[in-house]
């Protein structure tokens, strides 16, 4: 099916950085959560002021307003979606998220276990003579998806896909930067919804079919099962792999969500390297 694609367009960001609160970026150490049997080592990361208010507003309008509704099996997924081709903003957020991204998630190497969960030891397989894969992050895809969520619209737990336009690139870890605040909830320390929240694996639990043959998702999401929460906080970006890492858009009870999801792309080489 044919995509909705309009053109970012609008002011790009200072390359000097924000001016604002300090950036500050946190490695989640899956170990130390509740899902420490799951995703350990598995690779999610927060990056907080990432951008200012100003520039959250300035990337959602490069967006436009032509808002197409998503809606996918049971309900399995509801929320607002604008696809935008932009190289400009994709080289402008790049810039400012590289900095803080770890190095060892920059170079994907066989041998090194996170590289391999992140990428999974088929693409790190293949090697000319003494030459070995190498992915080496390239920064941002050009097409950026941007997402609205009115009040109870969610994205129910699922991997992202990896996206691989040619046999030379391919994406393995999603960016997701928040571009606005939730409101407060109406009782103290109550949520707004709207979190990231990071599941354990649906490998081989599939998804029931119900009477009008539509998919609905497992029963296994029960009040008591293991999660961890990522609140959405404007200017916060979330990095984290995309293979194998289930994760969901909570319900939004109050106010919209706002976000643009970016797909990081490494390339592929063929590089001499030991271990």
């Amino acid at each position: 099916m044919a995509l909705d694609i309009s053109r970012g367009e609008g002011l790009l960001l200072n390359p000097r950085g924000p001016n604002g609160p300090p950036i500050t970026a946190n490695g989640i150490d899956f170990s130390q959560t509740p899902l420490s049997d799951q995703y350990t080592p598995y690779f999610a990361m927060t990056i907080d002021n990432l951008l200012t208010p100003e520039e959250c507003a300035a990337v959602l309008a490069s967006a436009g307003s032509d808002w197409k509704m998503l809606n996918k099996g049971d309900s399995w997924r509801e929320c607002e979606r604008i696809y935008s081709v932009s190289p400009e903003w994709a080289w402008a957020l790049s810039e400012r998220l590289m900095p803080y991204l770890p190095e060892d998630v920059k170079v994907l190497r066989k041998g090194d276990v996170l590289a391999e969960n992140i990428a999974g030891l088929s693409n790190l397989r293949a090697s000319q003579g003494a030459a070995k894969t190498v992915w080496r992050l390239n920064g941002a895809n050009e097409r950026l998806s941007f997402l609205r969520y009115h009040p109870g619209n969610h994205f129910k737990s699922h991997c992202d896909a990896l996206y691989s336009p040619s046999d030379k690139e391919k994406s393995f870890l999603t960016c997701q930067i928040y571009l606005n605040d939730m409101p407060r909830g109406e009782n103290l320390g109550e949520s707004s919804g709207g979190e990231t929240r990071f599941w354990p694996s649906r490998v081989g639990t599939g998804r029931k079919k119900n009477s009008n043959n539509m998919e609905k998702e497992s029963e296994l999401q029960i009040e008591d099962e293991a999660f961890l929460d990522v609140e959405p906080k404007m200017g916060r970006a979330l990095v984290f792999q995309q293979r194998m890492l289930w994760h969901s858009g909570q319900e939004v009870k109050n106010g919209e969500k706002f976000t643009v999801r970016l797909d990081l792309m490494y390339e592929h080489h063929f590089e001499k390297f030991s271990r």
